[in-house]
């Protein structure tokens, strides 16, 4: 016998968060691109800003890696803060992704799970449902990762 998964709408608590982390996520893409720019010393109304800020939030990070690398070459403390707060971002950016990504489904005798396509390995993958307290831990690292690159990219005002 089969069974059809179900749609599966969470709770207001966790739709909450999940809209928290959302607009911290876009958040994150605009102090990436501020950084970006610090970095490079333009402004906002430099006819490159676009060209150089273009991008998701992967790029954007590629892009302030290889410009951390150069503003910071000999600035290791700098160096290693903004590599670790990248590197942060993007296990938020991973766990945001599979939150809002993936679709919530519910099957007849079973916990609701995350479904989604694994393009590596071209298969279809099942996750936990992700719970309050994880969905607020990640609003929380991303509003901490604003303020690292806020205040360490700053100074390049």
């Amino acid at each position: 016998m089969t069974f059809q998964a179900q749609y599966f709408m969470p709770d207001d608590g966790t739709l909450r968060e999940l809209g928290r982390l959302q607009v911290l996520h876009s958040q994150l893409d605009h102090a990436l691109r501020l950084a970006i720019k610090r970095m490079l010393g333009i402004s906002v109304d430099d006819s490159g800003y676009w060209n150089e800020t273009r991008g998701m939030t992967a790029a954007l990070r590629d892009k302030a890696r290889k410009l951390i690398a150069e503003r910071y070459a000999n600035d290791d403390d700098k160096d290693a803060i903004l590599n670790k707060v990248l590197d942060d971002a993007e296990g938020a950016t991973e766990l945001r992704n599979r939150a809002l990504h993936s679709v919530w489904m519910n099957m007849p005798g079973a916990e609701p799970f995350l479904h989604d396509r694994d393009n590596a390995l071209k298969a279809h993958v099942n996750f936990q449902l992700p719970s309050v307290a994880t969905l607020a831990d990640v609003s929380q690292r991303l509003q901490r990762i604003h303020r690292v690159l806020d205040s360490v990219t700053r100074d390049l005002l």
